[in-house]
């Protein structure tokens, strides 16, 4: 019933005067075919602290007024992928050592094996974490995917208005009428373009009389 403290690299235990601890190597009391595990826990511990460092100085260069929106969006995505990967590591790490935990209670050796125990903060500390840096991730994707959405949006809306203003241009329509034709015209509209006459719209099934200027007396007639 001694005190014990372990982990990914040291296991100590109360002393048998009950002064001090005394500590040992844990991958040496860990069955030997889980040592294998044992590394690759400490690998994926490892990637999480690398990735959860990365993201969060990815978002902290994020606020730097040097960087474009756009650039900014992208360091804001990059964080986020950091970060998701950060945590998916880091509850892979803490199950592979929880398992390896238990496995070295029930196959350990005699002198070393507690008879109770409970994961007390680093339970709490892992899955807080995970939850965090997920929570964190999807914010940052979400805010991302909804601002490259909007962008797409306005600029396919803008393309469309600098498309109809090049038709008119094309045609030799006073700059006023462009205005009035923008603005008479929604964006989404999927229309085909149909030019003013005389300052009016033409609708279907109207005739509208053109007079054309410079033409010889003798041809002055109006045409439709």
């Amino acid at each position: 019933m001694r005190k014990f403290h372990t982990g990914i690299f040291f296991s100590c235990e109360q002393a048998a005067d009950m002064n001090g601890f005394d500590c040992r190597d844990f991958s040496e009391i860990a069955p030997e075919h889980e040592r294998g595990v044992l590394w690759l826990c400490i690998v994926a511990e490892s990637l999480y602290l690398t990735l959860l460092f990365t993201g969060g100085a990815l978002m902290t260069l994020e606020q730097c007024p040097c960087f474009s929106i756009m650039n900014k969006l992208k360091l804001s995505a990059f964080a986020a992928l950091c970060t998701a990967l950060s945590g998916l590591c880091g509850m892979v790490a803490h199950m592979m050592f929880t398992t390896i935990f238990q496995l070295a209670v029930a196959m350990g050796p005699e002198d070393w094996r507690p008879k109770t125990w409970d994961y007390s903060w680093s339970y709490i500390l892992a899955w807080g974490s995970f939850g965090t840096c997920m929570a964190s991730a999807v914010t940052a994707l979400n805010r991302y995917t909804k601002t490259i959405i909007e962008f797409k949006y306005k600029r396919r809306n803008i393309e469309k208005s600098l498309m109809i203003k090049q038709k008119m241009m094309e045609m030799d329509l006073p700059e006023q009428m462009w205005d009035m034709y923008l603005t008479a015209v929604p964006a989404d509209a999927e229309a085909p373009l149909e030019l003013p006459i005389n300052g009016h719209k033409p609708s279907t099934g109207t005739e509208y009389v053109v007079e054309v200027d410079n033409v010889p007396e003798q041809q002055g007639e109006a045409y439709c």
